[in-house]
């Protein structure tokens, strides 16, 4: 049977839902925030969780959700204002906590974690609604409201996490440890926070300005020195330019002095130097191919611009002298095709030199742009280090400077002056005292808060307040949904379980195959019964075959045989060096080119009918007979048997060399091919549909195709009739999980091509059956398209430039 987890683990693996991933899930903050939350919420089973997910934890809110909370917040607002509607608030209150209650039982489900993620999530939001209902509000009124909306929110979750411990057994030790130690202040900078916490400090025993003096002045003894990490990750970087440089210093807490910059800028120029010695052994290559196909260029015009003045010399029919011309523009063209490719990858190496040269020119400046500096940092960094130490004398002259910032805080004044202590010259102030205060703030206070805003950094909730997603987070999060990777708290969205994921496969074997494509010419039975004459057939033949050979030559293709009613192409990455005999052995890569070429040859086998219309009344008597105005004649018009005439029909298999292929030479010295992917693209080709040519490749070409462009899309029923863009975010999420879970195949977006799943019965000739849907292939064993080192059935699909509708 086919494994359907295949598919999705293909899908996970594409550069484009890396891409989204990184976004979404923002994998180098997860880096960053996450190591320090595991260093100081040690053992707790939801980092555990967070690990797992390698990422943020995604957490969908049902819209009652955000009502909810908008009225909890909006009401005690109002209660505070006034007090004396006690009865009023209560009541409030009481049918608030009912309906909370009523969602938190139902997501929890017996879970732990859903506990945590339930009010991480939620008061998140309140928070984030708490901030836009107080962003003009002063320091002094936020840290009132933070006082009391801390208390009461925690009484709420208090009460619903004891009521849940009958059924479930609820580890809230990072709850406990975080929000319910601290005030639970609005969204604002560092800065203002700490004013809005002032009274929290002070009943700690500092003015906030004292012990935020302190905590600069202790700055330069904790900013982690990771100098060797930092090499040893830009010397293994897989991929080594400025972004990936980059999202080195933004996964880590790195605050570099002169000696540590020189080393790093020593260790990119050692990596940059060794890469451009590479790349300038590839500009010689690429330069020593376009000489040469420059060279083939001349020689072949020369050697045709003689045989048409010979057949120009001895002139008989126009056929020959018009083949000639087509041979000549073939091979002109397929020429050209291959320069076009060979300049851009030549130009390709020359933005990589370049890339690599600025890297190689960096300063120690560009080097302290790439460093990450957030305001909550030197908190984070002073939790980090809470056991450093800073010299009396420095202390000393920290706290003179910091009793500026407190003149006229009369509280203020009166706290610190129980520090003072006897001196002759200068006032001194008790530093043991005084460091013991500031260390109890850091782990009562500031422990508590970086753990807090860890949390919501690393637990990210949709839909935002504003409603606005763009469409590609929309579609991230519905296929984290189906994978059961995105929590649902009040499950407004219908989510479908997707398949079982195969996460033992390795999707990587698709990443770089060779083609194999075949194509065979529909109607020339027919086409040679109303001729009755064998060497007009020949030319006529000929002449499409020139048209079919110089749409495989521009995109890469090797022509390899010439069966007469069709043909063999093998496309492989190095197809200019098998051209020129320098090898025989192909490397694998893209196959996008060869579904291209197929796409094209379709159309050009429609091109050839129109181009050669006028001439149907000279090559098919019959034709004339059924008085069709040939002068005037459109493909449309002509009878349904002439119309099969010069349609194709073309396979594409794709694969591993050599045990699914092998190439060699002929006894006539010419390229061959041999293995089953021959024998499956034949099959392929012989597909048949009534009225127009076919393309037919399997999941391995498909799979490749993913794993190697930029962008797709589902191609589904839901995606031809409804515009993502038009819908809000539920309406968003529901129709890109419909998409995904009834996908009957892909569109490959920024080339317009349409893969769909291959869903009919066909008969072949010599007894083979094939059932081509989404189970095996049924096949009986003379044809053996199905060996033991396949391990399963392929999965066919059909290729178009359109949406089937």
């Amino acid at each position: 049977m086919i494994d359907k987890g295949i598919e999705d683990s293909v899908i996970h693996e594409t550069p484009y839902y890396a891409k989204l991933h990184a976004t979404y899930r923002d994998n180098a903050n997860f880096t960053r925030f996450f190591s320090v939350l595991k260093k100081i919420a040690r053992r707790d089973p939801f980092i555990e969780k967070l690990e797992y997910n390698n990422g943020k934890e995604l957490v969908y809110l049902g819209r009652r959700i955000f009502t909810l909370q908008g009225d909890f917040v909006s009401n005690y607002l109002k209660f505070l204002e006034d007090e004396s509607n006690v009865d009023e608030w209560e009541r409030f209150f009481e049918r608030y906590s009912k309906h909370i209650f009523d969602i938190y039982q139902d997501f929890v489900q017996g879970v732990s974690a859903n506990v945590v993620i339930f009010e991480i999530a939620n008061r998140k939001l309140l928070r984030d609604i708490l901030t836009r209902q107080m962003h003009t509000e002063s320091a002094e009124t936020k840290s009132l409201v933070s006082e009391r909306f801390g208390a009461v929110i925690n009484q709420l979750f208090s009460y619903t996490r004891n009521s849940l411990t009958k059924r479930t057994v609820v580890v809230d030790n990072i709850i406990i440890d975080s929000y319910e130690n601290i005030p639970f202040v609005p969204r604002t900078s560092s800065l203002d926070i700490m004013k809005v916490l002032n009274p929290s400090f002070m009943k700690k025993g500092l003015p906030e300005p004292i012990f935020s003096s302190i905590m600069k002045g202790l700055a330069r003894y904790y900013y982690t020195d990771e100098t060797k990490k930092i090499v040893d990750a830009i010397n293994k970087l897989p991929s080594f330019n400025k972004k990936s440089v980059g999202e080195i210093f933004r996964s880590r807490f790195f605050f570099p002095d002169d000696s540590a910059l020189t080393m790093i800028i020593d260790a990119l120029q050692m990596r940059a130097r060794r890469l451009i010695s590479d790349i300038a052994d590839k500009k010689r290559d690429k330069t020593e191919k376009m000489q040469n196909i420059r060279k083939k260029i001349s020689e072949t015009t020369n050697i045709m611009s003689d045989s048409l003045i010979n057949l120009a010399e001895d002139f008989s029919t126009e056929e020959a002298i018009e083949n000639m011309v087509k041979r000549l523009h073939r091979s002109v063209i397929g020429n050209a095709y291959d320069l076009k490719i060979l300049k851009w990858e030549y130009q390709e190496c020359l933005d990589r030199e370049n890339s690599l040269k600025e890297i190689m020119h960096y300063r120690p400046a560009d080097i302290g742009g790439l460093v990450v500096k957030n305001d909550w940092d030197p908190y984070i960094m002073q939790v980090l280090h809470r056991h450093e130490k800073i010299g009396e004398e420095q202390l000393q002259l920290i706290i003179r400077d910091a009793l500026n910032d407190i003149r006229n805080d009369e509280a203020a004044q009166q706290l610190m002056s129980q520090y003072r202590t006897p001196a002759l010259l200068k006032e001194k102030y008790d530093s043991r005292m005084i460091m013991g205060k500031f260390a109890k703030i850091v782990d009562e206070i500031i422990t508590p808060l970086v753990k807090c805003f860890l949390l919501e950094e690393l637990v990210d909730y949709y839909p935002k307040l504003s409603d606005m997603m763009t469409a590609e987070g929309i579609r991230y999060l519905g296929e984290e949904a189906l994978s059961g990777r995105v929590s649902m708290i009040e499950k407004d969205v219908n989510i479908v379980p997707a398949e079982g994921s195969a996460s033992d496969i390795n999707v990587q074997r698709y990443k770089n195959l060779v083609s194999v494509l075949i194509y065979d010419i529909r109607g020339s039975t027919f086409m040679g019964a109303k001729l009755k004459n064998a060497e007009k057939e020949s030319a006529i033949r000929n002449l499409f075959q020139e048209s079919m050979l110089y749409v495989a030559e521009k995109y890469g293709g090797i022509p390899v045989k010439d069966t007469g009613d069709g043909g063999v192409i093998f496309f492989a990455k190095n197809h200019y060096d098998i051209k020129d005999e320098k090898t025989l052995n192909p490397e694998a890569g893209n196959v996008l080119p060869a579904v291209r070429c197929a796409i094209e040859m379709v159309q050009e086998a429609k091109l050839f009918v129109q181009r050669n219309i006028h001439r149907y009344h000279d090559w098919f008597r019959e034709a004339e007979e059924r008085e069709i105005n040939f002068e005037g004649a459109t493909y449309a018009k002509l009878p349904p048997s002439f119309q099969s005439i010069f349609q194709v029909g073309i396979g594409i298999a794709s694969g591993h060399y050599p045990r699914e292929l092998y190439i060699e030479k002929n006894a006539f010295g010419e390229h061959d091919l041999t293995g089953m992917l021959v024998r499956e693209a034949n099959l392929y080709s012989t597909v048949k549909a009534k009225g127009k040519s076919t393309v037919i490749c399997d999941d391995a070409t498909v799979y490749n195709i993913l794993l190697n462009v930029e962008r797709f899309s589902f191609l589904s029923e839901a995606g031809l009739r409804i515009d993502p863009v038009q819908l809000n975010i539920q309406q968003g999420l529901e129709y890109w999980i419909k998409q995904r879970a009834t996908r009957k195949g892909f569109i490959f977006d920024l080339h317009k091509i349409f893969a769909a799943k291959f869903g009919r019965e066909m008969a072949d000739t010599e007894k083979l059956k094939i059932v081509l849907d989404d189970s095996d292939i049924v096949i009986d064993e003379s044809s053996d398209i199905q060996l033991e080192k396949v391990e399963r059935a392929k999965l066919l699909f059909e290729i178009y430039t359109e949406a089937l509708r």
